[in-house]
């Protein structure tokens, strides 16, 4: 069995648990996996929970840089967030979570804040190339597209934890916080981004 199906197996069981209750023999055996096929892919379950981590960001790095490749729109940033946010379900431990990751997993905190800040700099670029098009208008200070994409980061990281307070852990709005989420750009349209923006959500077709 190669790492990356070992992974699939035991995420789902790392969704039900908290990180400081993580015992690897439970795991496994509610993943039905064997020590051997588990030390054959990693050394430990450090391991395997950095190098899943790692798969998380490689994905939603992908995500990323495809966003500007061709042209740029709305519809590609609303539907990046969505591919990100299913990214937070299926990893939802590591968002559950990530204060006492980031406090215990050096290698772990790393790599979220180089992805962070390579998240950062693609929104930045997209951001401009929405207003090179007339989607957005031009920053009205200086940093504002930053302000803009930090915004965006703080409730996309969070989104799953306000869920389970509000809704419950069985109950998962992806939609509505997509919706949610998205709504951070409305005081950066132009009468062009509105339109957009109005199609891309279906209230058009409440008009």
């Amino acid at each position: 069995m190669n790492p990356n199906q070992i992974i699939d197996k035991i995420l789902p069981i790392l969704a039900e648990k908290s990180y400081h209750n993580l015992e690897l023999e439970s795991i496994l055996e509610s993943a039905s996996l064997s020590q051997e096929d588990f030390f054959t892919a990693f050394n430990n379950l450090d391991d395997l929970l950095t190098k899943a981590f790692y798969r998380l960001c490689n994905e939603a790095d992908g995500f990323s840089k495809s966003i500007d490749k061709f042209s740029c729109s709305l519809d590609k940033l609303y539907h990046l967030l969505d591919n990100i946010y299913h990214l937070h379900i299926q990893y939802q431990f590591y968002f559950f979570n990530l204060l006492e990751i980031m406090k215990n997993q050096e290698l772990i905190k790393d790599r979220y804040l180089d992805m962070i800040a390579l998240r950062k700099t693609q929104l930045i670029h997209l951001f401009k190339l929405l207003a090179t098009e007339g989607f957005f208008a031009e920053e009205k200070f200086p940093g504002s597209f930053e302000n803009l994409a930090n915004q965006m980061f703080m409730l996309s990281d969070y989104w799953l934890i306000h869920n389970q307070i509000v809704f419950g852990p069985d109950d998962i709005r992806l939609p509505y916080y997509n919706k949610l989420i998205f709504s951070a750009v409305l005081p950066y349209l132009t009468e062009k981004g509105l339109v957009d923006y109005k199609k891309i959500l279906g209230y058009e077709k409440l008009n």
